[in-house]
């Protein structure tokens, strides 16, 4: 009986010890007296970021100021009355936890959490994201989408209005200004309200409010028009870094926006490997009130020399890792108190300078992936904002071991990411951040059917990558075989599985595209994307994540994509060498490759059934039609009006009996999508929201539903043709049916 008892109490008191350390792990991972992302208020959705959700950065667009009725200004073109749009995005939260389908190079609608408006902080590209319970987000305020200057108004000295005069339009219209000068002013929207090209915002994680956190000054003066280059959160000591790209200092500043001091890289840094100093020089500081500033220059902005200027930054294994505008990468460590130590190196030299390394993001295995942005091509008229296919992602391995014959401790050759479509693929837009996987779960809807859905993987925490980027679905240069297609000109968020890189994902059909625009836009408009953050819990650690609700484990096997990263390719080919100085790999060409080689560094172009999509292109070897799809409107009063019926042909032998069916038309829908069976003949297409006499554009892609790939959640053989359709001016009533 007494030992009976004894165990009983040894079991209640174990049960409670556990109890302790789950509840110390989940409130309390950083110690007793800090908030941590772990706690169980990472799944309140009343909180401003979710697990996964993106922070995304690019230009707010344009408005176009127009006259009123009684006053017209004379002689102003439609550009001097194009203004920064303050109602636009500055920034957007995205949340593309949960797709529904496989990445297959497909447009995604991922949904809006919140849009930070210009009018809240002016124009910012710089993210970093804090480990709060309910974390903050920080942005920094930006020139890589130009500076506009308007003149500044006059007021009356009696009533504060503005006099009429000369310069000024009689419908109040600012006047924009092409060269600086004493009357020269900010345009509403380029800065935030109270601030300017040195601040910091701060988006409260609670309530998404904006408020200013910061203007970085050194020797108690602001930086100049260059603005800040790009934000990095340290969650060891809890502190912030900046790049200031006019003096080409590095700040760290405490949560509370207090400034704790600067280094130096071109002073410090360069003297550290033996290289000229290459000092700040405060003489050289630029002023909008100087007639020598030019808004459609950026060479009179006052960047900071190359040699000097910083932008991407990266805090990993206890160093701050930072790129140098004359195409390397450097590190520095930092002290136990997070201060900077006194040991800056050279880490890479970049296969290609030029445009900047603007963000620079580590993996969990050591591996480094910065993102270049094309430089700034401004224009009076907005656009572009930076030419494409200029701007490179890559991904270094470091070496292991660590080969002290070296003087760095990383491989130099790197691997290529490919980012949208055109120009080479090479359309990054500045941004790069990795993102939790995806796999496909059973849904069960009220009618008892099971549907295989795509969803985020929160025990993937790295299997996906996002890149910011331009025009990422221009279809020109591409097969058009893959579901669905269309030649959307998107710019905005790349997302693909971590490991492709640029000879297994080219053209990177195995992604989702998500647009940041309100909408689709043309290619002139390239340079308009920023950074990106998504918001992950970190990836090791020795206490339980929860697991949201929307992503439980179900018994569904297959995972989407190739498998995750876990390190650096063989010995024998450390990083995936495809340079002069390296014997590449074999191109895959076969069905045992992680995507079928399409792209120009293949072999032989792919022409089989075992190609990713069967062959379109001039380059072809046989049919250049993989399926073609005819269809009629018809009346069906049963299911809401006039439907398309639709039929497909099958030259390659397929066995296509399924299509996919979308269309971007605003307000328009396929409310019996996005897969339509082909059999028995025909298929149904019913669309909503149309009108009568509209003419709809509709994406189809045919494909065997009884596709192993298919059904495992792969990329599979899909054939795609868009279909033009009017709908009929007539009236579809009963009895009128065909």
């Amino acid at each position: 009986m007494k030992s009976s008892r004894i165990l009983w109490l040894l079991a209640v008191a174990v049960v409670i010890l556990l109890l302790l350390l789950l509840s110390y792990c989940a409130f309390f991972p950083r110690g007793p007296h800090e908030e941590s992302a772990t706690t169980p208020a990472i799944l309140d959705r009343g909180q401003l970021l979710g697990l996964d959700d993106a922070v995304v950065t690019g230009f707010s667009g344009t408005m176009i100021l127009v006259e009123g009725t009684e006053h017209r200004p004379s002689g102003l073109t439609a550009v001097e009355r194009t203004f920064i749009d303050i109602n636009g995005p500055a920034a957007r939260i995205l949340n593309p936890r949960t797709p529904g389908f496989v990445w297959n190079g497909n447009y995604f609608a991922a949904p809006q959490t919140r849009a930070v408006s210009a009018g809240e902080v002016g124009q910012v590209f710089g993210i970093a994201i804090d480990d709060a319970a309910h974390p903050d987000i920080y942005l920094a305020a930006t020139s890589m989408y130009g500076l506009n200057l308007v003149k500044k108004p006059e007021h009356d000295a009696d009533d504060d209005d503005r006099k009429a005069d000369d310069d000024e339009d009689e419908d109040d219209i600012p006047r924009r200004l092409h060269k600086g000068g004493p009357d020269a002013a900010w345009m509403a929207g380029q800065f935030g309200p109270g601030g300017g090209p040195s601040s910091i915002w701060r988006i409260d994680g609670r309530t998404g409010k904006a408020t200013l956190f910061a203007n970085i000054t050194l020797n108690g003066e602001a930086g100049g028009p260059a603005a800040l280059g790009n934000l990095a959160y340290d969650a060891e000591h809890r502190q912030l870094f900046v790049s200031d790209l006019s003096t080409g200092m590095i700040h760290r500043l405490d949560l509370a926006g207090r400034d704790l001091g600067h280094f130096d890289h071109g002073t410090t840094g360069r003297r550290a490997a033996g290289l000229d100093a290459v000092a700040f020089d405060s003489s050289r500081r630029v002023r909008i009130g100087d007639a020598a500033f030019d808004p459609e220059n950026p060479s009179s902005w006052g960047f900071a020399p190359a040699a000097r200027r910083v932008f991407g930054l990266a805090v990993h294994d206890h160093r701050l890792y930072y790129a140098v505008a004359d195409g390397h990468i450097w590190s520095v460590g930092l002290t136990d108190k997070g201060d900077f130590a006194d040991d800056p190196r050279k880490e890479i030299d970049l296969p290609q300078a030029g445009a900047p390394v603007s963000d620079i993001v580590f993996a969990q295995n050591g591996a480094m992936i910065v993102a270049q942005r094309a430089v700034i091509g401004t224009r009076f008229d907005y656009r572009p904002l930076a030419p494409l296919g200029t701007a490179h992602v890559w991904r270094f391995w470091p070496e292991r071991p660590d080969d002290p014959a070296t003087p760095s401790a990383w491989y130099q050759q790197p691997e290529e990411y490919a980012v949208g479509y055109g120009r080479d693929s090479r359309n990054s837009g500045g941004g790069v951040d990795l993102a939790y996987g995806y796999k496909l779960v059973d849904k069960v809807d009220g009618d008892g059917n099971h549907k295989l859905v795509a969803v985020f993987d929160i025990d993937n925490c790295e299997d996906a990558i996002v890149f910011t980027g331009d025009n990422l679905r221009d279809f020109h240069q591409t097969p058009a075989g893959f579901d669905p297609g269309g030649n959307l000109h998107l710019n905005g968020l790349q997302i693909s599985p971590a490991r492709p890189v640029r000879g297994f994902n080219l053209q990177p059909a195995i992604s989702y595209f998500v647009n940041y625009p309100a909408q689709m836009d043309s290619a002139d408009r390239s340079g308009r994307l920023g950074g990106v953050r998504v918001y992950r819990l970190p990836c090791t650690g020795g206490c339980p994540v929860p697991r949201p609700e929307d992503v439980a484990v179900t018994s569904v096997p297959p995972v989407i994509g190739p498998p995750p990263v876990v390190g650096p390719p063989p010995p024998s080919n450390p990083v995936g060498c495809t340079g002069p100085d390296c014997t590449p790999n074999p191109p895959c060409t076969g069905p045992g490759c992680e995507t079928p080689c399409t792209g120009p560094d293949c072999g032989t172009p792919c022409t089989g059934l075992d190609c990713g999509s069967p062959c379109t292109t001039p380059d072809c070897v046989g049919p250049k039609v993989c399926m073609a799809v005819e269809g009629r409107a018809v009346c069906d009063p049963s299911s809401g009006g006039w439907v398309y019926k639709v039929t497909a042909t099958d030259p390659l032998g397929l066995g296509i009996d399924t299509v996919s069916a979308y269309t971007h038309v605003p307000g328009v829908t396929v409310t019996n999508g996005p897969q339509i069976s082909l059999v028995p003949p025909p298929g149904v297409i019913q669309l909503g929201g149309a009108t009568p006499g509209q003419l709809v554009t509709i994406d189809v892609c045919g494909f065997n539903s009884n596709d192993p790939n298919y059904k495992a959640g792969k990329p599979y053989d899909c054939c795609h043709q868009t279909l033009r359709v009017r709908v009929p001016r007539g009236v579809c009533k009963a009895g009128d049916a065909q």
